[in-house]
């Protein structure tokens, strides 16, 4: 399409950066998506719409004239690409009013608050309706707070045990005093379950957006499952720190936007998780990392400890008799059944059978100081809830 029509309006030219294609929207929706645009640093669902908008700029894919639809996010924009391989956007598929889902443990943003009990003791307190935007004027010491959630039982349990995790990774730049200060609160990205959903990473992505295009402190502390949420978002973030093309120097000022918001993995847990691969990448994207807490019993699922367990570079680890079994399992064999254990989609007979294995042999395990050390947390953390805690 040469040029706007009374049918159709340019919301994406050429000239902007990055854009290879012209996006063009139908007259009769043309206050709405300018609102949309508009209003999109407030709410990360609107974040989430505009980031689509201008992902179609330069990478809509589909025939010419032809109906197509990009979903994301529990909605969709259907469009198709004109002679020209501009495109035209015919609507957007979300609900009215663009709330999220309600419900008791719905993934989402939520405020966990400080709260006085009647004798003078404190509790915090995972409040029950989901946010759309961090409160980043709400800090402690110049910073807002904001944790990401691994696996916990409910939002309500994820809320008042990551104040601790918090409170740890940031003892150095911030007191118990200031913390637990009546009516405090930090932001908590709780996930129930699906820590790789392309929503859920997503909707961090958003979050640290918002954050960058008005230049707040945030401290993050991200823990367990949650650190391979926010290795997506930051993969995301790599490529383009704006939802929308910005100019250089603008792409410049969020690069150092970016340095204000820190990052410390707790009990990190899923696939390029190890201490390395979070500093390497965080480092390289433009964030202020801190710091890795590794929980050296959490061997089924983080790198660094199970390494650490098994002996550095998989060397032997000597031999544990197993009651029941004949003989003795060697390094290699208990190697290979840590393969199988870690690499099974659940924690199945491979897992069980080696922990019975281990279980049995307490008066046996000194000769292997590495699970001597680590075997009380290695069970609790397989089996129990020991990963949802401050480890050190």
């Amino acid at each position: 399409m040469q040029g706007e029509t009374k049918t159709w309006k340019l919301i994406i030219g050429r000239d902007s950066h990055n854009v290879s294609r012209r996006v063009y929207i139908l007259h009769t929706q043309q206050k709405n998506w300018q609102k949309i645009l508009r209003d999109q640093q407030g709410n990360y669902y609107l974040t989430s719409v505009a980031r689509a908008v201008y992902s179609l700029s330069g990478i809509a894919v589909g025939r010419k004239l032809r109906s197509e639809k990009l979903v994301f996010d529990g909605a969709a924009i259907h469009y198709e690409l004109d002679g020209d391989g501009d495109v035209l956007i015919i609507g957007l598929e979300v609900n009215s009013d663009y709330k999220p889902e309600r419900g008791q443990q719905i993934t989402g943003l939520y405020e966990v608050r400080r709260l006085e009990n009647k004798d003078g003791s404190h509790k915090w307190t995972t409040r029950g309706e989901a946010k759309t935007k961090m409160a980043l004027s709400h800090r402690w010491n110049n910073s807002h707070y904001a944790a990401v959630s691994g696996k916990f039982d409910s939002k309500e349990d994820a809320g008042s045990l990551l104040i601790n995790h918090i409170s740890n990774a940031y003892r150095a730049g911030v007191k118990e005093h200031e913390i637990h200060r009546p009516n405090n609160h930090y932001s908590l990205y709780w996930q129930n379950g699906n820590h790789k959903s392309d929503r859920q990473r997503d909707h961090l992505v958003s979050l640290v957006q918002q954050a960058l295009a008005v230049g707040a402190r945030v401290n993050w502390l991200v823990h367990g499952e949650g650190a391979t949420t926010f290795v997506r978002a930051m993969q995301v973030l790599e490529n383009r720190l704006s939802p929308a093309p910005v100019a250089p120097a603008r792409e410049k000022e969020l690069r150092e936007n970016l340095k204000l918001q820190s990052i410390f993995f707790s009990n990190p847990r899923g696939k390029d998780t190890g201490r390395g691969k979070l500093e390497a990448l965080s480092k390289k994207v433009g964030f202020d990392y801190l710091d890795t807490n590794i929980n050296p019993g959490d061997v089924f699922h983080n790198p660094d400890a199970r390494s650490a367990a098994l002996g550095k570079g998989g060397g032997f680890i000597g031999a544990v008799t197993l009651s029941g079994a004949a003989g003795t399992l060697g390094a290699e064999d208990i190697l290979k059944s840590f393969a199988q254990a870690v690499n099974a989609d659940t924690v199945g007979w491979s897992a069980a059978t080696l922990v019975a294995g281990y279980l049995v042999v307490r008066d046996k395990i000194k000769v292997n100081s590495g699970y001597a050390r680590n075997l009380p947390g290695f069970f609790s953390s397989t089996f129990g809830n020991g990963n949802q805690r401050w480890v050190g």
